[in-house]
């Protein structure tokens, strides 16, 4: 029901939960998680918080061969990238990166952890640079260097063009249209046949 004695307006801005696009300043380490996926799959999860308590994160998952990934110098490559990218976060809190060789991924997540999880009380102010994914969604950028000390005066941190800083428009999927469907069946017989066979005899 409608109506105009009780209808309101808000003009009060609305606040996101989750850190804008761009790159950020104030920002503080919140947590460091090894999680698994009920598949199994594990991941690391690393957030960052902003001054309004909005956050950005970090996810991390084991690099395995695929169309891309075809051969163990591809896989090597892609987890001394990833690697990378992870230190750049331990970088911000040591002086000199510590030294580490690490077998496997679920050895690499809880060593990160380890190193990162003292750091969280120290609330030291960092640089983020946070992009869109494909799907819409913020995140931690994943191009060039992404996060530093907010003390260093000439800042490293460059936005790229492929980092995506406005929102993808999505379509919509639509499945129920009534003209996607095969040459051979018209809008007005195609619930008829479902089920039938598409031959034309």
């Amino acid at each position: 029901m409608y109506n105009t004695k009780t209808a309101t307006t808000n003009n009060e801005e609305f606040s996101s939960n989750y850190m804008p696009v761009g790159i950020n300043s104030g920002v503080v380490l919140k947590e460091v998680n090894c999680n698994k996926t009920p598949q199994g799959r594990d991941f690391l999860e690393i957030v960052f918080e902003n001054e309004n308590g909005q956050t950005a994160t970090m996810t991390e998952w084991k690099n395995e061969k695929n169309q891309w990934i075809k051969t163990d110098e591809d896989l090597q490559k892609r987890d001394n990238t990833q690697f990378g990218r992870i230190c750049q976060v331990i970088d911000c809190y040591y002086p000199s990166r510590p030294d580490a060789e690490l077998s496997t991924f679920v050895e690499m997540i809880n060593w990160v952890k380890s190193m990162l999880d003292p750091m969280i009380a120290t609330k030291k102010k960092l640089r983020l640079k946070v992009n869109y994914d494909k799907k819409g969604y913020t995140r931690v950028s994943q191009l060039g260097i992404f996060v530093e000390d907010e003390a260093i005066k000439d800042s490293q941190i460059k936005l790229f063009k492929n980092d995506l800083m406005e929102k993808p428009v999505i379509a919509d999927k639509e499945d129920d249209d009534p003209l996607n469907v095969p040459p051979t069946v018209t809008p007005e017989t195609a619930n008829e046949n479902s089920g039938a066979s598409d031959l034309p005899f």
